[in-house]
């Protein structure tokens, strides 16, 4: 059913350096509201009470490298015009779920943007673990021309690869595990067994489980407080000594000691990692010494084209918000029970001939 868009206004909290803008400056964030006829305004305050004013005249908020205090909540979804909140990014550790649902604010981000470049991050990791890359790029690098430290070294194909969250990521990294050969098996609460095996996965019943049979281990959770350290030192001790644990989730997934004391004491042979618990890493840190670790800087989800489909997605998503539909990413579902029936989300072709565009 076709409704009026004119009167939309979207509220874009961009970066503190990139304000006193224009949707013009931002074409990708601000498509999909011109494509529906709607309003783009860009935030141009300093502080909370200015915030809460320009929340006021708006149906939906954007926030794109502008964090947003959870106590603005009281001022948006049943105790203002403003029914919910964009972010950009796959992740939602820094929201406050709880405090969103009870004042009935929306909150979608931007999931599945990046899911190939992190899952290619993960193969990139989990190959250069597999083939000993760290180690061998720095001898060679070093003058040492030598084949004395290859054994042991995985085969690969007929080896388990396992999964931890099997969402967006990590059904793709599922995909790619099974192109190389592998068994892949799976841990998430929330995914059927029957689901599981469209994907060619088998679910297990536990951390543990995964943790006593994959030669190699990744993680693609969520934050939670129930997924916070969740790879820790119990973990690691059922762990192959010939297992590598590869990480391009969240850095607090895995508890960052008990993984150093882990690989000192050769309870596992190696890990990939694109996070850790302190980002920036501390340059001291002896992760950064192990030629037996490969890691890179937070930017498994990074390229031009996963760029650029993120900022797409914030205008779509805001659009399905504020013209009364839920959003495809929408990260607080128990937000359900406190606000009004809202229209199923659809993909954004279909919305745009819902809306007669």
């Amino acid at each position: 059913m076709s409704k009026d868009a004119s009167n939309i206004r979207v509220l874009f909290l961009g970066p503190q350096n990139l304000r006193n803008g224009s949707a013009a400056d931002f074409p990708q964030q601000s498509k999909a509201v011109a494509e529906m006829g709607a309003e783009f305004v860009v935030y141009d305050g300093d502080s909370d009470g200015e915030l809460i004013e320009a929340l006021k005249d708006a149906d939906v908020a954007i926030a794109a490298g502008h964090g947003v205090d959870p106590s603005l909540f009281v001022h948006m979804g049943n105790n203002g015009r403003c029914k919910g909140l964009v972010s950009f990014g796959h992740g939602y550790d820094g929201m406050n779920l709880g405090a969103a649902v009870e004042n009935g604010v929306i909150l979608a981000n931007t999931a599945s943007f990046g899911t190939e470049e992190v899952s290619n991050q993960t193969m990139m990791h989990f190959l250069v673990c597999s083939r000993k890359f760290v180690l061998h790029d720095k001898l060679v690098k070093g003058g040492t021309w030598t084949r004395n430290h290859l054994a042991p070294m995985g085969h690969i194909s007929g080896e388990t690869f396992g999964i931890i969250g099997l969402g967006d990521i990590g059904r793709t990294v599922a995909r790619k595990a099974l192109a190389f050969g592998m068994k892949v098996i799976a841990y998430d609460p929330f995914v059927s067994s029957w689901d599981a095996k469209e994907y060619g996965v088998e679910i297990v019943g536990s951390p543990q489980e995964i943790a006593k049979r994959s030669d190699y281990v990744s993680s693609h959770t969520y934050l939670t407080p129930a997924t916070h350290h969740m790879v820790g030192k119990e973990f690691f001790e059922l762990m192959k000594p010939t297992a590598y644990l590869i990480n391009c989730s969240r850095g607090p997934v895995v508890d960052e000691k008990a993984l150093i004391e882990a690989l000192q004491n050769k309870q596992i042979a190696g890990a990939g990692l694109d996070v850790f618990e302190q980002e920036p890493i501390d340059p001291n840190n002896p992760l950064l010494k192990m030629d037996n670790v490969s890691v890179t800087n937070h930017y498994a989800s990074y390229s031009e084209v996963a760029w650029n489909r993120a900022n797409t997605q914030l205008g779509e998503e805001a659009m399905r918000v504020a013209l009364g539909y839920w959003p495809m990413s929408l990260i607080n579902p128990d937000v359900r029970s406190t606000v009004e029936p809202r229209d199923w989300a659809v993909s954004w072709e279909v919305m745009l001939a819902e809306q007669g565009k």
